[in-house]
């Protein structure tokens, strides 16, 4: 939801800023998912075996290995042949369907049969709390450019991403809590992205804090 909508709302200089944020955000939960899993589990492993078992995890991950492979793709300047580059082209355009189909049919599979307590302080941190301390830190590390910015803040103010609650399904740990984010903060996020970018777009928000 995030980069589609940055990239709708500030056009394709966003596209580098997204793609660099999703990256790198994606690598964070899935390398330390495995990680937090090792070290709270009851198992008395020991280090020697669990870390050497966690790395792998972490280093064989299909997404980590997608992106290592896309990076370097990209430095060394490598463009796969034409019938090969079209069919990626549309394999990436089918990518957002699919995945919001997916997300739909997990859910309808584990309908919400109650809203659990944590929800409310959740969903103020990640709609609220999350765009806002994005905001204030990158107006005060550097000037970064009106659309780095503004992509970086648009996609901390979006609701709980679908690779949640694969993690928690991955683990199984918090699937219940874990859907019912996904599907509330995607409710709630109707209100505070659309007040978000009415506020960009009105210069309601000063592209930097720390001029």
């Amino acid at each position: 939801m995030g980069p589609g909508l940055a990239l709708l709302a500030f056009g394709e200089e966003a596209a580098v800023p997204v793609a660099l944020i999703f990256c790198f955000e994606n690598i964070v939960h899935f390398a330390i998912a495995p990680m937090m899993r090792a070290l709270s589990g009851d198992d008395k492993t020991s280090p020697l075996r669990l870390i050497p078992g966690v790395l792998r995890k972490i280093v064989l991950h299909p997404f980590i290995i997608a992106t290592a492979l896309g990076v370097g793709a990209a430095y060394i300047g490598f463009r796969p042949p034409g019938p090969a580059e079209r069919f990626l082209e549309y394999l990436s355009r089918a990518a957002a369907p699919c995945a919001l189909f997916a997300m739909g049919v997990t859910l309808a599979l584990r309908p919400l049969t109650r809203i659990p307590h944590e929800l409310a302080l959740i969903a103020a941190l990640k709609l609220i709390l999350h765009p806002l301390l994005c905001y204030v830190v990158l107006s005060w590390v550097g000037n970064f450019s009106e659309t780095w910015l503004f992509s970086a803040v648009l996609l901390a103010a979006s609701p709980t991403a679908t690779n949640v609650l694969v993690i928690a399904q991955q683990y199984g740990v918090w699937v219940q809590r874990a859907s019912a984010s996904v599907l509330i903060t995607t409710c709630l996020s109707v209100v505070t992205v659309t007040g978000l970018l009415y506020m960009i777009r009105h210069d309601g928000l000063p592209p930097d804090l720390f001029p």
